[in-house]
Order: C-alpha cells, then structure tokens, then sequence
C-alpha cells in the first residue's frame, strides 16, 4: 500500500512539474527571449505572500538599451503591482524576464550598475496568460 501510495505521489509531482515553466530546464533556441525567471514572492514583516497559482501564468521579458541602441546588460529591473514585487538583473544582451505573474497592472523601474533607480514610464496590464514583451531604454 505504500508503495503504491509513493508512487502515485511522485507521478501527481511529474505531472504538475511537466506543466509548470519554472521547473523546465529547456532554454530558448534564439535571443528574442531570454529564460524567464519565476515570480518571486512579496515579503515583508514576518510573513511571505505567495502569488496564486494556476490563473497567473503571464510573462513579462524584453530588452534594455542605450539610447544608441546597444545593450544594457547588468541591468537591475524590478516589477512592482499593488500585492507584488520582484526584481532580476540583466543578461549579457540586456534581455530580462519574469514568469509566473497573476493578471493585474504592473509598473516597470530599471537601475543600471552603480546608478540610480529610473523610473520607466510604462506601466503594464497582464491578463495572467499571455507574454508581453517591454523594451526598454536605459540612460
């Protein structure tokens, strides 16, 4: 009985991995969009809020650049929506992106190494199930 129980067990966890991005170890094939990272969770005081699952699976990604037109890289890019917030920094080609975000409106600030925090302009609204790509110029 409890093998059988151990085995349905790690069968329901393939499952729900195989149907879950942050657990893929595939990357993409090209640079027009990096590998997203999954959402991190709101923390604050004693308590951690997790985002829900299952209705948030938009994706946020794009590419920052100087004015010139070259890449941005090491770039730190925080999210922020009314019960979330999440940052990453980025690549080499300045492409970053989040994964995992819940439907709702999310505003976009990006801060170059040893600079200060900019405010981008653009604010964002995700469905919680589509991709959305947001480029980005960085002074």
């Amino acid at each position: 009985m409890r093998r059988i129980s151990l085995t349905l067990l790690l069968l329901a966890l393939a499952v729900v991995a195989a149907g879950c991005d942050i657990f893929s170890s595939e990357q993409p094939t090209d640079q027009s969009q990096p590998p997203a990272q999954p959402a991190a969770p709101v923390t604050g005081g004693q308590s951690t809020v997790l985002p829900p699952a299952g209705a948030c699976q938009s994706r946020l990604w794009g590419k920052l650049v100087f004015a010139s037109g070259q890449p941005k890289p090491n770039t730190q890019v925080d999210i922020v929506s009314s019960t979330f917030r999440a940052k990453t920094t980025a690549d080499a080609n300045g492409l970053y992106g989040f994964a995992g975000l819940c439907a709702g409106e999310y505003s976009i600030s990006v801060t170059p190494p040893g600079g200060q925090p900019q405010p981008a302009p653009n604010k964002v609204a995700l469905d919680g199930s589509k991709q959305v790509k947001v480029d980005l110029q960085v002074k």
